[in-house]
């Protein structure tokens, strides 16, 4: 039944869904995003479904309505790659359809792992217009979801989001991590010193979950107490705790926090260097390019390591330029390809000229990539029914 309705919702969608772009701009703009469109309906209907995705991907942004259906009609696929990319492409269309059919799906599905995708997403990549989809979705069973509902509310608007986060951190019929992490919410509102007090006496004397959320949240306190209280979390009993006290001291300039971080990314073991790198995104920006520089002269980085460095770049608010060059350069396809993602995620259109051969590069995924690039920066010039 929920199939059936997931199809209804999303056609329901696509019958009313406007096309919003005009077709200005110069002639080689025209041709170049033409280009890139019939690459995008080319790999939509190859035998690949991740080519199948990515041209998804690029075609919603020009209002493509079987796209937008391929995406919505993945919401509920049962292998977990698949989903979680056409959440995260929808998360990151720039139509408010993107953000529709998610809602939908999420009020009909019975589906625990969505929610769950859906929420960690959320969270690595806040957006200013969900506080209220957030905030519902703080009110779940599912303590993953609650978290990371929470931790994206900490940077998204939200109407009187002092009260409403505050009835949640001093709801002691709650757990302690769910508390943690709507304390950490509170430091941008107006009870942000006693926030900040309570969030010290979390790292202190809470659970390994609250202390995650505290470790994390007091990177943002630029205080000798808080920098203080981050030292002490470098030796918590669990290294996720332990990992996240690191980059938040190392976001303070702490030389030994830096060189550890630094070390984590290049030689750690398992999940811990694309955590380390991943972390990067909160960081200032002086020190991301600092610790960038270093990586980029002392390691080789494997495909995993780089892609969530050139990831992390996409919030970083500083000259992506460095990142972008050694990235294009690089020997290895999947960081070429994130490179040219990031590209577009910055609309870096100064490197137009360099991903436009691109659109016949013999990898499908940075072929793919290009198109979608292109696409994203160039959209407003297309002119429907030009594909060449």
């Amino acid at each position: 039944m929920i199939m059936n309705r997931r199809a209804l919702l999303a056609l329901s969608l696509l019958a009313t869904w406007c096309l919003p772009f005009s077709s200005f701009g110069n002639e080689v703009e025209r041709r170049t995003v033409s280009q890139a469109v019939a690459v995008a309906r080319a790999m939509l209907a190859s035998d690949n479904v991740y080519d199948q995705m990515t041209g998804a991907g690029t075609l919603v942004e020009i209002g493509d309505k079987d796209a937008l259906q391929f995406l919505a009609d993945n919401l509920g696929h049962p292998e977990w790659s698949m989903m979680r990319s056409a959440i995260d492409t929808l998360l990151n269309v720039e139509h408010p359809a993107g953000l529709d059919v998610l809602y939908r799906y999420a009020a009909v599905t019975e589906d625990a792992i969505f929610m769950k995708f859906l929420a960690e997403s959320c969270a690595s990549r806040p957006r200013e217009d969900m506080g209220e989809f957030l905030m519902n979705a703080v009110q779940l069973d599912d303590i993953w979801v609650r978290k990371h509902a929470l931790q994206a509310l900490a940077h998204a608007p939200l109407d009187e989001k002092e009260s409403r986060l505050r009835a949640i951190a001093e709801d002691t019929e709650r757990d302690a991590t769910t508390r943690a992490y709507a304390y950490y919410g509170l430091i941008d509102t107006g009870a942000r010193p006693e926030s900040i007090e309570k969030l010290i006496e979390i790292a202190n004397h809470w659970g390994d979950d609250a202390q995650e959320a505290a470790a994390v949240a007091l990177g943002e306190i630029d205080s000798e107490a808080a920098k203080e209280t981050l030292k002490d979390l470098r030796s918590a009993r669990t290294l996720r705790v332990q990992m996240a006290a690191m980059a938040s001291e190392a976001g303070f300039g702490v030389p030994e926090a830096i060189e550890s971080l630094v070390k984590t990314i290049a030689t750690g073991k398992g999940l811990d260097p694309s955590v380390a790198a991943a972390s990067l995104r909160r960081l200032p920006p002086p020190i991301v390019e600092r610790i960038t520089a270093i990586l980029f002269e002392c390691c080789k980085l494997n495909s995993d390591v780089g892609t969530r460095l050139l990831e992390s770049w996409a919030d970083v608010e500083g000259d992506a330029g460095p990142v972008i060059e050694w990235g294009l350069k690089n020997d290895n396809p999947d960081i070429r390809m994130q490179a040219v993602w990031l590209i577009g995620e910055r609309y870096e259109k100064a490197y137009l000229d360099r991903i436009q051969p691109l659109l016949k590069d013999q990898d499908s995924g940075i072929r793919g990539m290009a198109s979608w690039s292109i696409v994203r920066i160039l959209g407003d010039h297309y002119e429907p029914g030009t594909e060449t």
